[in-house]
């Protein structure tokens, strides 16, 4: 993963951690570093991520494939670079040797150099806030897009 990718995961962390504190939850949300103008479509100088979040959760397999879709004809549109899809699951990940069923926040980040899963487990901090831990390389995750967002990687 790039420079220019780690940041736009630090970026959706953040988005993350802030929707957390507000509501609660972390909505399912997409992250793109472009280089097109999403008013003109216009070359930029300099690659510029984008966010979007969605309101509601997905209510079936169907709208998701939907989401992905429309991703996909986005980043053709406006030439993107790199892809961050994150929110929130349940995961089993390893804790002091044992799995445990964990509310995570994970991402999918795909760049030119492929996908990428990280997570980061949900606590409760002191204060009875929920806080995004430290995020993870999600070796052996299982990839639940059909097929790449990206344009290049098509």
């Amino acid at each position: 993963m790039q420079q220019d990718e780690s940041a736009l995961v630090k970026e959706a962390k953040q988005h993350a951690a802030a929707s957390l504190d507000h509501s609660g939850r972390v909505p399912l949300a997409a992250y793109m570093l472009v280089r097109r103008n999403p008013q003109t479509g216009a070359p930029l100088t300099h690659a510029t991520a984008l966010g979007a979040e969605l309101p509601q959760p997905i209510a079936s397999r169907k709208d998701y494939l939907e989401i992905l879709a429309l991703l996909r004809a986005e980043a053709r549109r406006l030439d993107a670079m790199a892809i961050a899809l994150c929110g929130e699951a349940e995961a089993e990940i390893e804790e002091r040797g044992q799995l445990a069923l964990r509310r995570v926040f994970f991402v999918r980040i795909e760049d030119r150099d492929g996908v990428h899963h990280l997570h980061a487990a949900i606590d409760s901090a002191a204060d009875g806030q929920r806080r995004i831990g430290q995020l993870l390389a999600s070796s052996g995750a299982e990839d639940d897009v059909d097929q790449p967002l990206l344009p290049a990687l098509l």
